[in-house]
């Protein structure tokens, strides 16, 4: 294979983030009493895109994210009374209990498996991430997993993939291939340090900031092609 090492990020690329957030949301309101409808959900991922990019820039830690993102929603739709770190522990573990892998994730990573290396690189909170991560049915196919909660650093910094780098043995940089759905933290960061990189249009979205990815591709089983 072209590759020694295939990073692959985990939130929208291989995982259905979005269904999990949603559902984790939605349950949420409802072990509270709370009145949920579509547009809190809408709220809530602008809120946590915000809130997510701090913390790639060093601007606010895993901590003050977990009750950040429902002290800003609830202001917005006039919720009070809730304690926000009792909220967000139930949010957590109903993210846990609906993961699920997108279309396509089984398929490559059982296509992969056995003819070359697999790491999962992901930024999220260890009591998030490592859960999620050990109930997958295809836990066994990853060599490496790199979760910035438990390394306290995350994408895009340069520090974060040089542990990577470092950790896999640390082979000449044209040997690895960074593939995820954030142009900043997954190609950008990866681009910036000498790896490969492959952006996975999951949304079939144009963007001028596609530039630092290698390859682009808007389903999984596209990467056949590229990694062979």
């Amino acid at each position: 294979m072209k590759y020694k090492w295939l990073l692959f990020d985990a939130d929208n690329t291989l995982f259905d983030f979005t269904f999990s957030q949603r559902k984790a949301l939605e349950n949420s309101f409802d072990h509270y009493n709370l009145e949920y409808k579509k547009e809190i959900f809408d709220e809530f991922v602008k809120i946590n895109f915000i809130i997510w990019s701090a913390y790639d820039r060093n601007e606010i830690t895993h901590e003050e994210i977990k009750s950040e993102r429902f002290s800003r929603l609830f202001s917005v739709f006039g919720v009070s009374g809730i304690d926000l770190n009792e909220f967000n522990d139930y949010f957590i573990s109903q993210l846990i209990l609906n993961s699920k892998l997108l279309d396509g994730a089984e398929e490559i990573l059982t296509y992969l498996h056995g003819k070359t290396n697999v790491a999962l690189i992901t930024n999220g909170m260890k009591e998030v991430q490592r859960p999620r991560y050990e109930q997958c049915q295809l836990k066994h196919i990853f060599n490496k997993v790199f979760i910035s909660g438990e390394m306290g650093i995350s994408k895009p910094n340069f520090e974060y993939f040089r542990f990577v780098h470092e950790e896999t043995g640390n082979f000449d940089k044209g040997e690895y291939l960074v593939v995820g759905d954030n142009l900043i933290a997954d190609v950008k960061g990866g681009k910036d340090y000498g790896f490969h990189t492959c952006w996975y249009n999951i949304h079939n979205v144009s963007s001028e900031e596609f530039e630092n990815a290698d390859y682009v591709i808007n389903s999984l089983n596209e990467l056949i092609e590229i990694v062979n």
